[in-house]
């Protein structure tokens, strides 16, 4: 089963639809983004999350305000998206546990230490930008490289219409999503959300041959 993240979430309502959608996990960008939430906004959404995992979205920040933000918004994991411009996951681990905390930690894949991290994270990102681009990877290359799907989180570009093409192709641990189900920037539409989750559900059910 392919899992699926809503990021970027900025309101109660896109949060409790992501959440009775299925949403494994969903993310609050805590740096800056136009999806940017602040961290006493965050800390008043992460209880609607429910079963589905909290995640700060953070990019450049130090370790300890990282593990602050964790400890003071009641996160259950930290995706670290700046790669080798951010801090590196060793830092950020042991900022954590100095104040007795384990978030699972998704690390983009050029992140200093990143095997130590739970999950990586592949997305398209740009000179200026660390994420939500709308820019697609080259999943055909990807699914070449055979990367260890069991700790892949695939983003870049996806939407209701071409997530089951990149599922087909790179089986990833799970998919996540941002601006491909928004109407506006941090302003998620349910329709695309339920599409989103469908397609993705047709092809886990289905297999699918890529084309």
């Amino acid at each position: 089963m392919t899992r699926v993240k809503i990021c970027g979430l900025t309101t109660k309502q896109d949060v409790c639809v992501a959440v009775r959608l299925g949403a494994w996990a969903c993310g609050f960008v805590l740096s800056r983004s136009p999806r940017r939430v602040t961290l006493a906004s965050a800390a008043e959404l992460v209880p609607h999350t429910g079963r589905a995992l909290a995640v700060a979205v953070v990019t450049t920040e130090d370790p300890e305000w990282i593990a602050d933000a964790v400890a003071a918004g009641g996160f259950d994991a930290v995706q670290l998206s700046a790669g080798a411009e951010g801090p590196a996951v060793a830092a950020v681990q042991a900022a954590a546990q100095s104040r007795g905390l384990r978030p699972l930690i998704i690390a983009a894949d050029d992140t200093v230490g990143v095997r130590a991290a739970d999950l990586y994270l592949l997305d398209a990102r740009t000179p200026d930008t660390y994420g939500g681009t709308g820019r697609t990877l080259d999943w055909g290359a990807l699914a070449a490289e055979h990367p260890p799907r069991e700790r892949l989180v695939l983003a870049g570009g996806l939407h209701p219409a071409n997530v089951d093409r990149a599922i087909a192709l790179v089986r990833p641990h799970a998919v996540d999503v941002s601006g491909g189900v928004e109407r506006a920037p941090g302003i998620k539409d349910p329709a695309l959300l339920r599409s989103f989750f469908d397609a993705v559900a047709r092809v886990d059910h289905f297999g699918g041959a890529p084309v």
